[in-house]
């Protein structure tokens, strides 16, 4: 189901979502949780950021897999290569549930942590566990992107940059 689409792996499409909306959306919830007078402008757009948030870490992850698989099977894929897809495929596990994690903490602040125009309705204390945990979940799911991001990088060009080394770009080393 998540495998291709027009020919092209679905991944390769699906993770722009997630290298893009992620952080973003990690970013607007930091924001949401320690500033409250920002939370009524904020909310739509953060809950709608955070669904996109998941549905895209799920879709990356299940298109990743079957992309994995294809890699595998190929005769082509040497030791090296296999090791970077197996590196990406371990951090791509861990962010697809950051990404799940990240969405349900930010739904539940968007919920639990209203405008600056009243008392929390559960009470300070759980205001200020919830902002702590949209601000613990946004970090951890803004970090575990970028090293998914990193890695999966390295296993779709690192043998090309190696191949390359020491041809000069085009326009540089003319003298």
């Amino acid at each position: 189901m998540f495998d291709t689409v027009a020919g092209l792996p679905v991944h390769v499409l699906i993770i722009h979502a997630v290298v893009v909306i992620a952080p973003l959306t990690a970013l607007m919830a930091i924001w949401y949780a320690v500033r409250p007078a920002s939370r009524a402008s904020l909310r739509l757009p953060l809950a709608a950021g955070a669904v996109i948030t998941g549905v895209s870490g799920l879709i990356a992850g299940a298109s990743g897999e079957a992309l994995e698989h294809r890699v595998r099977a190929a005769d082509s894929a040497d030791a090296a290569a296999l090791a970077l897809v197996h590196d990406h495929a371990e951090a791509g596990d861990l962010a697809r549930i950051l990404c799940l994690v990240l969405m349900v903490v930010t739904l539940a602040a968007v919920f639990y942590l209203l405008p600056a125009t009243g008392p929390a309705p559960l009470g300070a204390a759980v205001a200020k566990v919830t902002a702590s945990a949209v601000i613990l979940a946004s970090v951890a799911a803004m970090g575990s992107v970028i090293i998914t991001g990193h890695t999966g990088a390295k296993a779709a060009w690192a043998d090309q940059v190696t191949a390359t080394n020491n041809v000069a770009p085009s326009g540089e080393g003319d003298g």
